[in-house]
């Protein structure tokens, strides 16, 4: 069975986890690349469907009545679907 060197192996980690090191640093950058180019495609569609200038004032498009609802006719008894 042939021995093993200390040294050898150190070296032979140490170059695989360089390896590693420089791939996931690519990986990273490739990342924020897409990101940012993501960001330049989807970012210019949202001030693209901006409101036209007439419309900026409306807030939502929800109408709050002037009174509140009237009293709905019935007994007022809820039946939850028990027994």
């Amino acid at each position: 069975m042939p021995q093993h060197d200390i040294r050898t192996a150190v070296r032979d980690r140490e170059a695989g986890l360089a390896k590693i090191t420089a791939l996931s640093w690519r990986a990273g950058a490739a990342a924020v690349a897409v990101a940012g180019l993501l960001t330049a495609a989807l970012g210019h569609h949202s001030s693209a469907r901006a409101a036209p200038a007439e419309h900026r004032d409306n807030h939502g498009s929800i109408v709050i009545p002037a009174q509140p609802p009237g009293q709905a006719a019935g007994t007022g008894q809820v039946t939850s679907g028990a027994s």
